[in-house]
């Protein structure tokens, strides 16, 4: 006899497979039903448990389409429909078929067992929707690198074969249809020894993921915001012991009491691994919040739950529920690797603290903007006037450095530079601009819009919306009468000590030209400017965050160069200047860059883009103004620039004031007030009502006591005194 080769293919097992004919009288005999089990008996027909991994795998993907595909699956003749989902329906009907082929049965177990014995579970279970420690913006990148260039396929890795079989949203949904009844009978046909592999993929996971929760839980930056303690003391430290503890006894076949003591001792090591988790995310909500170290926490409270799962599956307390557990497990997965590509899905969890964080501050500040009595009111008129007269100088800054022809850097530079200045002097001289505080008080205002009490709730809303625009009305009167005045004085004695004006005729006339509302780009322009306004706001939020974050006045206050040179006293003032003022320092320095620099970029790309600010747009006009004479100021290109203006103002303004609001809302997970509901709550006051919103606020009567307490009067009307004799 000759030798057989060694690498010669195995014959296959010569298996009977009932013919479609034995099949087709058990069922109806309708075209639907007929069809569907001609399309179940090609499948198991082809099934091939010694076929090449490749032909297998394929073959399980044809399997997995035709349970999944959308089409109601023939009941049994003699028995009644049940209530089920498409896809379980299908899944019922392979039982009924595979119940009455052994050979089928025997086929299909083989091919899952060949292919879970051949490839690795372990990526399947320790990587969809958890990260590697690379922190936010390594995973950031690496989901652009994986959408750039998909990764090489790997025949030998469950993880891709299980995406195909389950692909996206879809799969999950299938998954989350079938009912507990066949899932049970579909893993008592595959027998536990099909399994094997994947019990000890498990156990591989749970050592894998306790040493990463480990990892999370005891980086520098999280254990400086827990209370000190010994390390020894820690559940990180404990909860890779108490993992590799049940993993041993689960493989040393123990059972009962012992078994029961390693799942209650994992159940308390990660219960306070969460507790420590939340404490740090508490210490961040009172002090500061590091966008980084919020992704790192939630991505340990994923990982402690995958690991949980886990643990419950190598050694559950409950056997029989053990099939039902791993279907929602592989449809967690199956939901983690859908989500995990998107980069936006990456940022929003972690954005979304540290925006409350910095919108909550940003209200803070906001409230200091809201006038409730007549000396508030008249304060801010006066540091709306104080602010208004520096502007004045601003425009007259902003107009030398636009018509002196400067490089297209340098202009940007330069004007970047005099708004910067400006700002910084008003917040020095405790004065206001008005385009300032829409975001803010919008901040302010976004606790109040969840009204859920009511009447009382909505009047105290409308009166708190009152209060807002009031005050943002009198900074706004105060910043243009205060600048409109000071540049007129200024053009004045200017043309008396130079007999000339500060701006020729022609340029005045482009002056005009520019803000004019329908000729121009103004009102866009003016939009656009209420965006950098807003935005220059998040980044005073945003900087005044990190500063705490980085604890920036600490480090400044113990600096031994700072100490050396400001001495010890003079540092730390230093430092809880900088804690008071970082706000408004990075809100004035990116305010003024934007502002300043976002015209030369946008030109230098070929953009024609412009910024249109109402309080500096008042100053310029004020100015073209005095050089055109007293007799074109009524000419109608003037009256429509001064149009324009009003309308810059008040785009300058409802812009900052819709984005400060919408995204405060958003930050605090709020459900806002509807507009009609608000409104019609304002016109529901009458002219008091809408009074309250411009003028300013009434002072109080004094309160006298009635005399008798079986009396009711007014406080506001004295008694007489006949009725007092």
């Amino acid at each position: 006899m000759l030798a057989s080769p060694v690498n010669a293919p195995r014959p296959e097992p010569v298996l009977f497979s009932p013919p479609l004919e034995e099949l087709l009288p058990l069922y109806p005999s309708t075209p639907e039903a007929e069809e569907r089990l001609r399309e179940l008996h090609a499948l198991l027909t082809s099934a091939r448990p010694q076929a090449p991994l490749a032909a297998r795998t394929a073959w399980l993907e044809e399997l997995a389409r035709w349970l999944q595909a959308r089409g109601a699956a023939p009941s049994r003749r003699g028995r009644l429909a049940p209530v089920e989902s498409s896809g379980s329906a299908r899944l019922r009907l392979l039982m009924e078929v595979l119940g009455e082929a052994p050979a089928w049965c025997e086929a299909l177990r083989g091919v899952v067992a060949s292919v879970l014995a051949e490839t690795s579970a372990l990526r399947l279970f320790t990587e969809p929707g958890l990260s590697a420690g690379r922190g936010l913006l390594g995973d950031a990148v690496a989901r652009l690198g994986q959408r750039l260039v998909p990764p090489a396929p790997d025949e030998r890795d469950l993880a891709p074969l299980m995406w195909r079989l389950f692909p996206g949203e879809a799969g999950r949904a299938w998954l989350d249809e079938l009912s507990e009844e066949h899932v049970v009978a579909l893993c008592t046909l595959l027998h536990t020894p099909s399994f094997a592999p994947l019990e000890e993929a498990v156990e591989d996971a749970v050592v894998v993921l306790a040493a990463r929760a480990s990892a999370f839980g005891l980086a520098s930056d999280v254990l400086t915001r827990l209370p000190p303690r010994p390390l020894e003391q820690s559940p990180f430290v404990r909860l890779p012991r108490a993992c590799e503890a049940l993993r041993v006894e689960v493989r040393a076949g123990a059972e009962g009491l012992a078994v029961e003591r390693g799942r209650e001792a994992c159940a308390e090591v990660i219960a306070g691994c969460r507790a420590a988790a939340q404490e740090v995310l508490r210490h961040m909500d009172a002090h500061a919040v590091g966008t980084d170290l919020v992704y790192r926490l939630e991505q340990l409270c994923h990982t402690l739950d995958r690991l949980e799962s886990l643990l419950w599956l190598l050694a559950p307390d409950c056997p029989r529920s053990i099939p039902c557990a791993a279907t929602r497990l592989l449809s967690s997965l199956v939901h983690a690797h859908a989500q995990e590509r998107s980069v936006a899905v990456l940022f929003r969890s972690s954005v979304r603290r540290i925006s409350r964080r910095i919108f909550e501050h940003t209200g803070e500040v906001g409230r200091h903007y809201i006038t409730t009595t007549q000396d508030e009111y008249h304060r801010m008129v006066s540091a709306a006037a104080g602010g208004g007269l520096l502007t004045a100088v601003t425009a007259a800054l902003k107009l030398t450095i636009g018509f002196a022809a400067l490089p297209l850097f340098f202009e940007g530079l330069a004007s970047a530079t005099n708004y910067a200045l400006c700002f910084l002097l008003i917040q020095m001289l405790g004065f206001t601009l008005a385009t300032k505080q829409p975001s803010m008080t919008a901040a302010a205002l976004a606790a109040s819009l969840d009204v859920k009490a009511g009447d009382k709730g909505m009047r105290s809303l409308v009166e708190q919306l009152a209060c807002i625009t009031r005050s943002q009305l009198a900074s706004v009167f105060g910043n243009l009468g205060a600048v409109v005045a000071t540049v007129t004085l200024v053009g004045v004695v200017l043309q008396g000590l130079r007999g000339q004006p500060l701006l020729e005729v022609r340029e005045a006339e482009y002056v005009v030209r520019s803000l004019h509302p329908l000729k121009s780009g103004t009102l866009f322009f003016a939009a656009l400017t209420g965006g950098l306004l807003w935005c220059s706001s998040v980044f005073g939020g945003w900087l005044e965050n990190w500063v705490h974050y980085r604890r920036l006045p600490e480090a400044l206050a113990r600096h031994h160069g700072l100490r050396g040179l400001l001495g010890e006293t003079r540092a730390r003032w230093l430092g809880e200047a900088l804690a008071r003022h970082a706000c408004g320092l990075g809100a004035n320095v990116s305010l003024g860059l934007l502002l300043g620099m976002t015209p030369a970029v946008c030109r230098f790309f070929g953009l024609p883009l412009d910024v249109r600010h109402v309080t500096l747009g008042a100053g310029t006009l004020a100015f073209a103004g005095t050089a055109l004479g007293p007799e074109r100021l009524v000419e109608p290109d003037f009256l429509w620039a001064v149009v324009g203006i009003l309308l810059v103002g008040m785009l300058n303004l409802g812009v900052s004031f819709s984005l400060g609001l919408s995204a405060a809302v958003r930050a605090r997970g709020l459900e806002p007030v509807g507009f009609l509901r608000l409104a019609c709550a304002v016109l529901a006051g009458g002219i008091r009502s809408l009074s309250d919103f411009i003028l300013p606020p009434q002072p109080l009567l004094p309160v006298h006591r009635p005399s008798s307490p079986y009396s009711v009067r007014s406080a506001a009307r004295p008694r007489s005194s006949t009725h007092a004799q």
